[in-house]
């Protein structure tokens, strides 16, 4: 939390170098993908925008190139549920200067559902986005980010790795794995001589997203908002970090908790979301 006391913004000029940078930001098309990909743009950065939707991405390059006509922005189309297809955004990038990746695509369509009531597709979508397509696009990305070194991998997750909550279990378990993954990766590049491609893991809690239709609130902040903090954290070079100051402060405050608590405060309010049960109505 102290972090936030000396944080500076220009902590990102850290990847900012060479003739041209770029960011390639996964899930761009709506939500806090696509307002960091605004972020980006407004520290400097010319940006690749990842998503499965052609028409979404289109609209996003025009607005972004109109709000920031000196920047670059160009698309990538990949359904991220085929981890076969993340070398092909690797090869698209190629003659770019990345300099960071944010892995930021997830599974929108989680539902509040027991494990047993869930099509069995549906659960090996969430996975293949949440692990299977951040591991293989992180891989095909490594050789050019330690080429553009000092660089950045940067992985959005989720306070769920920490605190698993029921009727969200294959959500809640590949956060888990986004965790564990960017912590071992962290340490991999400083054992391998390569410390200056930093891997991190930014811990989210609620954003009102159109995706989850939650209102903006103190703890709930807009993506914009999340965006901002998020560049601001990237900045900071830590390879755990929760970037908005409301999401520390309930982190904190889950932490003292016994974890008992934790459960069964989850568990009451998420009985009371169970899309299985509107269903049934």
């Amino acid at each position: 939390m102290l972090w936030r006391l000396w944080a500076s913004s220009s902590g990102i000029n850290h990847f900012q170098h060479g003739e041209e940078s770029w960011a390639l930001v996964t899930g761009a098309s709506d939500g806090i993908g696509k307002s960091v990909c605004q972020a980006f743009a407004q520290k400097g950065f010319n940006v690749v925008l990842h998503g499965r939707n052609q028409e979404k991405l289109n609209g996003v390059k025009e607005e972004l190139q109109a709000a920031w006509p000196d920047r670059k922005f160009e698309i990538v189309v990949a359904d991220a549920t085929q981890g076969s297809l993340a070398s092909e955004v690797a090869s698209a990038v190629k003659g770019k200067h990345v300099t960071i990746l944010v892995n930021n695509a997830g599974y929108t369509s989680t539902l509040i559902e027991p494990l047993v009531a869930q099509d069995p597709d549906v659960l090996q979508r969430g996975v293949d986005i949440g692990c299977t397509w951040l591991t293989q696009l992180t891989r095909a990305m490594l050789p050019q980010l330690i080429e553009n070194k000092p660089s950045a991998v940067v992985n959005i997750g989720s306070f769920v790795a920490a605190h698993p909550p029921p009727f969200l279990a294959v959500y809640a378990g590949t956060k888990g794995y986004t965790r564990a993954f960017s912590q071992a990766l962290r340490t991999e590049m400083r054992l391998t001589g390569h410390k200056d491609v930093d891997i991190q893991y930014h811990e989210s809690h609620s954003v009102a997203t159109k995706a989850n239709g939650s209102p903006v609130s103190t703890a709930a902040p807009d993506p914009d908002t999340m965006a901002r903090s998020i560049v601001v954290a990237i900045g900071q070079r830590k390879g755990f970090i929760v970037p908005y100051w409301s999401h520390e402060l309930t982190n904190w405050f889950l932490w003292i908790m016994p974890e008992s608590w934790v459960q069964k405060m989850s568990g009451s309010i998420l009985q009371t979301k169970r899309t299985d049960l509107k269903k049934a109505d």
